[in-house]
């Protein structure tokens, strides 16, 4: 059995590798002069990468059974990714290699947590994959941490140099010490005689047939639409608000004069903040009716709008402007951790029985979506009408939630 979870700790170096890297290519993209729409246009390649590839990986180490191969493979791949990041000297360079890495990492996820659960050979499997995401958000915030300190003192491009040598220290670990798990009666060796097959195998059906994208698809009456529609439908437009925002804040504090450490650091308290409200906030409020889930999505509506009143700075400057972002960054990860986890277990409750896996990944694929159709349209907005108002438009598409939300009762 030690021998069977020992592997999760070869994965720390991968996790500090491929937690941060669409904050650091930002970065250096805007180095390099990039605009708000270039970033989105990234962003949103990125995302449909993610929502595409993240079944194909998992449906085709369910098809091989080989979890351990799968996770060499990511590793020795990126590191060369990497190092091409590093040496890039144009934006559309940096938005192909971007696409690129995130088509390889999305299938890091579903793998491990997969392999996680056939390693624990049923004993405790929940506990187990919670022990796996602990150990890989150590890893994320570690990263990021480690970041902060060395952007001080080198390019944030060189930065890319530790991620990739992260990835080799991984793949040497998995090759030393993981187990391939035994190929159960469900799962079946990859089979593929000939082109045919391993086109079938990629085909984008499959992966439309997991996305299940008539339930995204926008209603006619939301009195026709059952529970869990309304709820992929109130987190696409939710979350479309938020990508619409998230895409210009990164631009907006290197804008405010912020350093790059100085960026890398809000979003290492962050991820720390987000740990922390995952593990003992969100589930210590109580929640007395389905009120409370509309207030906390208001209060992210303020949050975002005290963004929209930071681009004052830009012509009144003040020293401790950092401030301003890191506080807002830590409120809006405090009320993400409570929106999310009451959309979560709501999908889980309302699920039909042996469905709740899927019904999480449609749930998942609804952010992912908004993430690609958010980062786009806010880059060009963004870019066309400046922060403020793109800002505020971001705050009235996430506010359209809100009416959604209350058909639903969420507690």
């Amino acid at each position: 059995m030690r021998n069977q979870t020992r592997w999760r700790s070869c994965l720390i170096p991968l996790s500090v590798a491929i937690g941060s890297p669409g904050l650091l290519t930002t970065l250096v993209a805007l180095s390099l002069g990039a605009s708000v729409a270039d970033i989105g246009v990234m962003t949103a390649t990125a995302a449909t990468a993610t929502i595409v590839f993240s079944v194909v990986w998992g449906r085709l180490s369910d098809r091989s059974g080989r979890r351990k191969r799968y996770l060499l493979f990511f590793s020795i791949a990126l590191g060369p990714i990497f190092l091409a990041l590093s040496m890039a000297n144009a934006v559309p360079q940096l938005i192909l290699l971007y696409t690129l890495l995130t088509g390889i990492t999305s299938g890091v996820a579903p793998i491990a947590t997969t392999y996680t659960a056939e390693c624990s050979q049923g004993r405790n499997w929940q506990g187990e994959v919670a022990k796996y995401n602990s150990i890989m958000s150590l890893g994320n915030i570690s990263g990021l941490a480690t970041y902060t300190v060395l952007a001080q003192f080198y390019e944030t491009r060189r930065l890319f140099y530790i991620s990739s040598a992260m990835c080799f220290l991984s793949a040497l670990l998995l090759w030393k010490n993981a187990q391939e798990t035994e190929i159960t009666l469900e799962r079946h060796p990859l089979r593929a005689r000939g082109f045919h097959d391993v086109e079938k195998l990629l085909s984008l059906k499959p992966v439309l047939h997991r996305l299940d994208v008539r339930r995204l698809k926008p209603p006619k009456n939301l009195k026709q639409l059952k529970p869990l529609q309304l709820l992929f439908l109130a987190a696409f437009v939710h979350w479309t608000g938020i990508y619409f925002m998230s895409v210009g804040q990164t631009p907006l504090m290197k804008a405010l004069g912020l350093s790059d450490s100085l960026i890398l650091a809000i979003n290492t308290a962050g991820g720390i903040t987000l740990t922390i409200a995952f593990v003992r906030i969100a589930p210590q409020i109580k929640s007395s009716h389905k009120g409370l889930l509309n207030r906390v999505v208001a209060v992210r509506g303020g949050l975002m709008l005290c963004w929209a009143a930071l681009p004052v700075f830009l012509f009144h400057q003040v020293s401790f402007v950092f401030i301003f972002p890191l506080a807002i960054s830590i409120a809006f990860n405090i009320c993400y951790a409570i929106i999310w986890l009451r959309l979560t277990t709501f999908a889980i409750s309302q699920a039909p029985e042996g469905h709740k896996g899927s019904v999480q990944g449609e749930l998942l694929s609804a952010a992912g979506a908004a993430n690609a159709v958010g980062s786009a349209l806010g880059g060009l907005a963004i870019t066309a009408y400046g922060y403020t108002l793109g800002f505020v438009l971001a705050f009235i598409i996430a506010m359209l939630a809100i009416p959604i939300l209350s058909r639903i009762n969420i507690t």
